[in-house]
C-alpha cells in the first residue's frame, strides 16, 4: 500500500525530518513546500541524491493541490528561533504564517494527519484546529515530547542512571510554563523521591526544571536553531501512528474540559490520539498548581489574540 507524506517548511527543522523519514523507509513519496522554490529544488536533488544507498522513498516539489494525495501533513514553518525571546512573544507572527497554510488547506479540504512542530506550538494546535473542520485526534502538536526526553536526560545525568530506565513525563506547555512531574517519576520502576532516599541522593527539583526549560535555548544560542531532537520526535510520532502501537506520549492537543491546547497523555494509534482524562491523577498539589498556571498562561493568550 502506497503511503505518502508532506512537508511545509524547510528551514533547519523541515529538512532534517525529510532526513529521519528518509531513513524509516516509511514513505513511498514526500512532498516538500516552501515559499522559496528554488531551496524546495536543491533539497529535492540533495536528498535524492542520498537517498540512494537506504531509501526507496522519492522526494519531489510538492503543491498544496499534492497534498490530497498525502497520509500525514507535518509543518515546520515557521520564524527563526531565539536565545532570548520567550515562544509566546512570536504568536502574531506565527499565526501570519499559518494563517497562508491553513486558508490552502481549507481550499483543498485537507482532512488527514496534521502533525505541527512549528512554535508556539500549542498556540498554533489550537489555531489550526479552530480554523480546519477537521477531528481533534487528527491534529497533533509535538508538545511536550522533547521537554520529556531532556528531562529524561538530565535527570539520567544527575543519578547516573540510563534514560530509558527512567519514567516521566513533563506536561502543560511547551517551554517555559512546562510542568515537570517529579511525583510520578519512576527509576527501575520505583518512585524518584524512594529511589533517591535509598542511594543517598539530594536533587533540586526546581533547578532540575529550570535546567529543562533552558536546554533549548542554550541549543540555540550555540547553533542557532535546535532541530535533531524535534525531527526525531516527529518521526517517533508517525511511527506509533503507522504501527498502531497505542502507546502513551505527551503531545499537544485540544482540552477535553476547556477551549484551548497543550501537553497531556493521550494514547497514540492508527486514529491518531485516543482522549483520555487528563492526568490530574498523576500530580501532586504543587505540580497542579503549576499546571493551573500553565493553562492560564495560554487560555489568556489565546484571549488576548482573540485566536
Amino acid at each position: 500500500m502506497e503511503r505518502n507524506v508532506g512537508i511545509i517548511g524547510l528551514g533547519g527543522v523541515g529538512k532534517m525530518i525529510c532526513y529521519s523519514l528518509m531513513k524509516e523507509n516509511l514513505f513511498n513519496n514526500i512532498y516538500l513546500i516552501d515559499i522559496n522554490e528554488s531551496l524546495v529544488e536543491a533539497e529535492v536533488k540533495d536528498l535524492t541524491d542520498g537517498s540512494l544507498f537506504s531509501s526507496f522513498s522519492k522526494f519531489k516539489k510538492g503543491s498544496y493541490n499534492d497534498l490530497t494525495k498525502v497520509d500525514f501533513l507535518i509543518i515546520s514553518a515557521g520564524i527563526s528561533q531565539s536565545s532570548t525571546s520567550s515562544r509566546l512573544e512570536q504568536v502574531d507572527s506565527a499565526v501570519k504564517i499559518f494563517d497562508e497554510i491553513l486558508n490552502n488547506l481549507k481550499r483543498i479540504n485537507y482532512d488527514k494527519f496534521i502533525i505541527i512542530c512549528s512554535n508556539p506550538v500549542d498556540i498554533l494546535t489550537y489555531y489550526t484546529y479552530k480554523k480546519l473542520n477537521i477531528s481533534k485526534n487528527k491534529i497533533i502538536g509535538s508538545g511536550t515530547l522533547l521537554d520529556t526526553n531532556r528531562y529524561k536526560i538530565i535527570l539520567s545525568e544527575l543519578i547516573n542512571v540510563p534514560f530509558n530506565n527512567i519514567s516521566g513525563y513533563v506536561l502543560g506547555e511547551h517551554g517555559e510554563g512546562s510542568v515537570n512531574l517529579f511525583s510520578s517519576t519512576l527509576i527501575n520502576n520505583v518512585p524518584l523521591n524512594f529511589y533517591l532516599k535509598e542511594h543517598n541522593i539530594s536533587l533540586n527539583y526546581e533547578e532540575i526544571e529550570e535546567k529543562v526549560k533552558r536546554r533549548g535555548f542554550e541549543i540555540v544560542e550555540g547553533k542557532k536553531a535546535t532541530f535533531f531532537g524535534i525531527s526525531e520526535c516527529v518521526n517517533y510520532i508517525i511511527k506509533n501512528i503507522i504501527f498502531d502501537t497505542n502507546n502513551l506520549l505527551p503531545l499537544s492537543t485540544i482540552s477535553i474540559k476547556e477551549d484551548f491546547a497543550y501537553s497531556y497523555l493521550v494514547n497514540v494509534n492508527k486514529s491518531g490520539i485516543s482522549f483520555a482524562k487528563e492526568n490530574e491523577y498523576l500530580l501532586d498539589n504543587i505540580e497542579k498548581e503549576k499546571m493551573i498556571n500553565s493553562k492560564d498562561r495560554l487560555i489568556k493568550l489565546i484571549k488576548d489574540k482573540n485566536l
